[in-house]
């Protein structure tokens, strides 16, 4: 394939979702969204003072805006349909009043007549004036009357008046006539960052098997030759250097889980389907994180960058932030690489973003890494830092995401529905999440992990 054939499929702009799962999202967990897709491209714009010159940078702001495009689609639509809804039942309680400025205020259950404080409640002008706002504030006076029905005592309606308990709307006379607002849906669950999936490319597959070669060891003793000054003997020979490939697979894997949900759930409660399928596929991204990382090759499981034969670097007597340096150095020098991003658990980005100077002496200045109000992405020796939960605490991971390794999707994550056992009679679904997928780490030495953060 040509140059252009593999910039083309390796920085196609596709958005961080899919339809389905944007889909399924409720109107709260939309806008989490984008307003977590803006911090994602601002993170990234802010490394450059004019125009972005790094084309994989350039490409994940892409995503990230196409995927807020397709986000705020979802928000219109979910907007319009509570609009609709509103509409709907404003316009039914507005229309099921009797006809005229004057309400009835005759208790048809009872067959009573209601008390002057019930007609007052309940009468139109107190319910617009309420719904105006108008009982919002203290400094704004409101002044509109109410006709009595027919049959009202005066004398009954002033006695209540004369009354001097306060009526508020806290648990005292006014309190049951104040309506809970309540939302529908469910709080979204709080689940850790995904971040190290964006630094991975991700290209198609349609076998089982990826074959690939894998450069094992390069040693360049390439040199300047003298000319030979005998036909025998060693004078002018050419030094050999040694390069070592070998032939590697990584089998396409599956990744599932599923839940079940009974029919009557998702009768009484449609949006806790795009939920569920929501939750689902986001377990399913949080698991394949973890695998890329951290995946000791056994069973079922992938080869992580942690343990595919990577360089390894201790602390040892340096500090953490001059034995990230060196783990960068040993990318670029061993491996050959650009390193383009440092991963890191959250636990020891904390220790390393709250290093001050002089904590040996016990007098502490600044923090090393800049003032806690400095704003922008976080960023060590040049390099951005991703949090992510999946790697072990204690630990670093420095390397070149880019060119090292590669994610290969067979069968995009989806959900599906169906039956186990006897569920059919029993009225329940399965709700089944899935995807298939290989790792590729192309050049292991492109990859530092320094242990002992």
């Amino acid at each position: 394939m040509s140059n252009n054939g593999t910039a083309e499929s390796v920085y196609k702009a596709e958005p961080i979702f899919t339809k389905e799962q944007i889909s399924g999202m409720v109107l709260p967990e939309v806008m989490a969204n984008i307003q977590d897709q803006y911090k994602r491209s601002q993170e990234i714009e802010d490394r450059y003072e004019g125009l972005i010159t790094d084309s994989e940078d350039e490409h994940q702001v892409k995503r990230h805006l196409l995927t807020v495009d397709m986000l705020i689609d979802q928000q219109a639509r979910l907007e319009e349909a509570a609009q609709r809804k509103h509409r709907v039942r404003s316009g039914l309680e507005q229309y099921s009043q009797p006809n005229g400025h004057k309400q009835s205020f005759e208790d048809p259950s009872a067959g009573q007549q209601l008390s002057p404080g019930d007609q007052f409640v309940r009468s139109n002008e107190y319910k617009r004036m309420l719904a105006s706002g108008a009982f919002n504030s203290n400094l704004k006076r409101s002044e509109f009357s109410v006709d009595m029905s027919s049959g009202t005592s005066l004398i009954s309606w002033q006695k209540a008046m004369q009354q001097k308990a306060l009526v508020y709307s806290a648990t005292g006379s006014g309190g049951a006539l104040v309506a809970n607002d309540i939302q529908s849906g469910v709080l979204s669950i709080l689940q850790r960052e995904i971040n190290v999936l964006d630094l991975i490319p991700r290209l198609t597959t349609e076998s089982d098997t990826i074959e690939y070669v894998r450069e094992d060891t390069f040693t360049n003793n390439a040199a300047m030759v003298a000319e030979a000054t005998a036909t025998t003997g060693t004078t002018g020979t050419k030094p050999e250097s040694v390069l070592a490939y070998s032939t590697q697979t990584a089998p396409v894997r599956t990744l599932a889980h599923w839940i079940p949900v009974t029919n009557k759930t998702l009768s009484d409660a449609p949006q806790i389907r795009g939920i569920i399928n929501s939750r689902l596929l986001l377990g399913l991204t949080l698991a394949l994180e973890t695998e890329i990382l951290t995946g000791d090759g056994t069973g079922e499981h992938f080869t992580g960058i942690l343990n595919a034969g990577i360089n390894v670097r201790g602390v040892g007597t340096d500090s953490v932030l001059d034995a990230i340096f060196k783990a960068r150095t040993q990318v670029r020098v061993t491996g050959k690489a650009r390193p383009t991003a440092v991963v890191m658990h959250p636990n020891d980005w904390e220790a390393v973003r709250l290093a001050r100077e002089n904590s040996a002496t016990g007098t502490l200045g600044g923090y090393l890494m800049g003032p806690p109000s400095m704003t922008g992405a976080n960023t060590m020796w040049g390099l951005p830092v991703v949090e992510s939960e999946a790697i072990t605490a204690d630990t670093a991971l420095v390397g070149d995401f880019g060119m090292g390794c590669t994610l290969f999707d067979r069968e995009q994550a989806q959900v599906r529905v169906g039956f186990i056992n006897d569920q059919f009679i029993r009225n329940m679904q399965t709700l089944l999440a899935e995807l298939r997928a290989a790792f590729v780490v192309w050049r292991p030495t492109a990859f530092t992990k320094v242990t002992g953060v």
